[in-house]
């Protein structure tokens, strides 16, 4: 019985770490996001908010990282998602939309770095 049960377990060990190690944000990296959209590996702050009056569970952190590469770091990760420059007076960057979910990847002013708030529709 042993020798039958060893190849299968086997098989859901490997199953289990191609799971965490190809998943588009490891679980061990999601820090506090609580909204289920990916995120950023890099981020060096973070804050959960209560479920917002319009339905959406919102998630922000920053990155230490160039505003590019992590906005290239979402296009790889919401391959389906539409996106739209958000570029005004405070901000710039990008807004990538998948149903009523989005996520924004901006820069403030002049500062390094960048600003990712997730929003999960939740309703």
């Amino acid at each position: 019985m042993k020798s039958l049960l060893r190849p299968f377990l086997t098989l859901v060990v490997a199953i289990a770490a191609m799971m965490v190690l190809c998943a588009p944000t490891p679980i061990f990296a999601q820090k506090g996001n609580e909204t289920g959209l990916p995120l950023y590996p890099n981020t060096n702050t973070g804050k959960q908010y209560p479920p917002s009056p319009e339905g959406y569970a919102v998630y922000t952190c920053q990155s230490p990282d160039a505003l590019a590469a992590v906005e290239e770091w979402y296009r790889h990760a919401l391959p389906k998602a539409k996106e739209v420059q958000d570029n005004n007076q405070l901000t710039h960057g990008i807004v990538l939309t998948n149903g009523k979910d989005k996520v924004l990847v901006y820069q403030l002013g002049k500062s390094s770095g960048a600003v990712i708030e997730l929003q999960k529709f939740s309703r």
